[in-house]
């Protein structure tokens, strides 16, 4: 949709996605790629909304590999946004057996273990999303780089 056309829903969830200082980007597996609802909300807004922020990538799966195959394709779409992932990732195995529906530790769980692997991946997000919005506040990124508009002369290329 162009902006003048969007629905209102569209509209407010850009303005969230645009007051963000960092994001979450949860998604199961599906097809041993993420998912393609995310990837359409991804691909929909794009960078002008996403870039010169950062990103935690969190997976889960049904197998014993807890999306990790998903975590490897969202880190190379989410850096080509310019929405760069952190370092540290959270990928959660047969997640049926783990996590009741409601998102709570199932009996024999440690609920402290999960929050302890949790902590490293969102600590750095945190951390970043901080330094991302400070530094932002002196230098506005979107400056550095004149924008794509319709043709590919307009790039900083040779």
């Amino acid at each position: 949709y162009a902006k003048s056309n969007a629905p209102t829903e569209l509209t407010l969830l850009a303005d969230k996605i645009k007051a963000a200082d960092g994001y979450i980007m949860i998604s199961p597996e599906y097809n041993h790629s993420m998912s393609p609802a995310l990837a359409d909300l991804l691909n929909h807004f794009g960078s002008s909304l996403f870039s010169y922020k950062p990103s935690a990538i969190v997976t889960y799966s049904a197998g014993q590999w807890g999306g990790v195959r998903a975590a490897i394709c969202m880190r190379t779409f989410l850096s080509e946004l310019g929405c760069l992932p952190v370092s540290a990732m959270i990928h959660v195995p047969k997640a049926q057996d783990v996590f009741s529906e409601d998102g709570k530790p199932v009996a024999g769980e440690s609920q402290s273990s999960w929050f302890n692997y949790f902590s490293r991946t969102f600590g750095q997000l945190i951390w970043w999303a901080q330094a991302a919005k400070e530094h932002t506040e002196v230098v506005d990124p979107q400056s550095l780089l004149k924008s794509f508009k319709t043709d590919p002369s307009q790039r900083n290329a040779p």
